[in-house]
């Protein structure tokens, strides 16, 4: 054998030996797949080549030549181990980075304005700091950084997620727990993250009732009932619950007040097979309260002390299938506000109830949705085409006491999706606030992907 053939030889086994040994390291908390046969198993280099029967490739390696070639393999780790480390990085347990970006552009009427606008950009890293292979009790983490309008980088989620109950057998039912920032859990709209909205803006009670902002807590959730087609890898549990405990005062802020707003949700799903017309249809119904301070008007009158309570409830109806889907929410909210007085004392106080709900429908045709096209492996972020046009209707009336006050919003507009982070979206909304006696048309187009 040449010197340049048992070069080549040995570089290949060099580099699969490499390879196997940056996995290991890279993915120290995976099992292995199959053990591997004491008698099938033998390291590199555990042979003597030079007593190595040599016969039949035609002559023997003398000892020159060998350390020729050790030398040469010993170099060319180096330089493999050393581009390895400057491009590929390195995590002690294991990784896994996401994110998406936004950008918009707008024209709208009354006044009439338009521009290009940096909606958000998102970086999202998640991983496991314990690993359960019995039981699937596991530990994992959610760190996210993202920028919106302000510009500002700013923690989005940030918290750590316990398996209390089992989580490997799909036939039983699941318990969590989360603890740090996180969205709450009401509603529809308003657990929506921002990669995952069908329109370009949410719907008007999400932003208003502070439903949409993330929070600082403790959350527990969980599921019960499970029907699990296991031909197709489906589960989907008949009743799915949440309660929620937050310092109430949003995203990146220490408590304000000594109290701490409570959340729950409920949902109902259609006990269906994955071929039944009625998978996809759920019924849900959500709370939470809290309190905060004490204004009147716009004059804040307490700071820090919670006075002034705050609920809202609502429910919500959902139809979410291929290609024809629907979504429905009805919000109320109630706030605690001084009709008159500048102190606690004498603040004589009322209750303002709100009230906001939106409609969805939507249809769409290609086959990005569909699981038999979700499995299929694919080059890169390759994917079928997808469109979706829908048509919504957003109500909100920020006080019901008072008439003519109300703001409409009506909206149609098309996704494209092209991969399976990656859509385009145009809207086109007419809207009237009745409270300014302004009526406006807006068209946006957004762009968005995702890695």
């Amino acid at each position: 054998m040449s010197k340049r053939k048992l070069t080549i030889l040995v570089l290949g086994a060099l580099l699969i030996g490499n390879a196997n040994l940056r996995a290991a390291e890279t993915a120290e908390t995976e099992p292995r797949q199959q053990p591997v046969s004491d008698s099938t198993a033998v390291p590199f280099g555990s042979e003597d080549l030079s007593e190595k029967d040599t016969s039949e490739a035609g002559g023997n390696v003398s000892q020159a030549e060998l350390d020729g070639v050790r030398a040469e393999i010993a170099t060319l780790r180096d330089q493999l181990t050393q581009r390895l480390d400057k491009t590929i990085a390195n995590s002690k347990r294991s990784l896994s980075i996401s994110g998406s970006t936004q950008t918009r552009y707008s024209v709208s009427t009354s006044p009439n304005k338009n521009g290009f606008l940096f909606n958000s950009a998102i970086l999202s890293l998640k991983g496991y700091l314990k690993r359960d292979y019995e039981e699937g009790k596991s530990i994992s983490y959610t760190l996210g950084l993202g920028s919106n309008t302000s510009y500002n980088l700013q923690p989005t989620d940030a918290y750590l997620q316990y398996s209390i109950g089992q989580s490997l057998d799909i036939d039983k039912p699941y318990l969590n727990v989360n603890i740090g920032q996180q969205k709450k859990n009401f509603g529809l709209e308003a657990t929506t993250t921002e990669d995952k909205q069908p329109a370009i803006n949410l719907a008007q009670f999400a932003s208003k009732l502070g439903l949409s902002a993330r929070d600082i807590g403790i959350r527990f959730y969980g599921d019960l009932f499970p029907v699990v087609d296991l031909g197709y890898n489906y589960r989907i549990p008949l009743i799915e619950y949440s309660l929620g405990l937050y310092n109430g005062s949003g995203p990146n802020t220490a408590d304000t007040n000594q109290d701490k707003d409570i959340e729950g949700r409920i949902v109902i799903n259609a006990p269906a097979g994955y071929y039944s017309p009625y998978r996809g249809l759920a019924l849900g119904g959500s709370f939470y309260r809290g309190k905060q301070d004490l204004y009147k008007g716009t004059t804040l009158i307490t700071k820090g002390e919670g006075e002034a309570k705050k609920i809202r409830y609502g429910t919500d109806l959902s139809y979410v299938s291929a290609p024809f889907g629907f979504t429905a929410e009805y919000v109320i909210g109630k706030d605690e506000k001084a009709l008159s007085g500048l102190t606690l004392a004498n603040a004589v106080r009322a209750t303002t109830e709100s009230k906001g709900y939106t409609v969805t429908l939507f249809y769409e045709w290609g086959e990005q949705f569909y699981k038999n096209s979700r499995n299929q492996s694919r080059n890169d972020d390759w994917w079928p085409t997808t469109f979706q046009p829908f048509l919504r209707y957003d109500h909100w009336d920020p006080d019901t006491a008072v008439a003519s006050n109300e703001s409409n919003i009506t909206t149609l507009g098309f996704n494209v999706f092209f991969a399976e982070t990656t859509k385009f979206q145009l809207n086109y909304s007419i809207s009237d606030d009745k409270a300014v006696n302004l009526k406006q048309n807006t068209f946006a187009a957004q762009f968005q992907f995702g890695f």
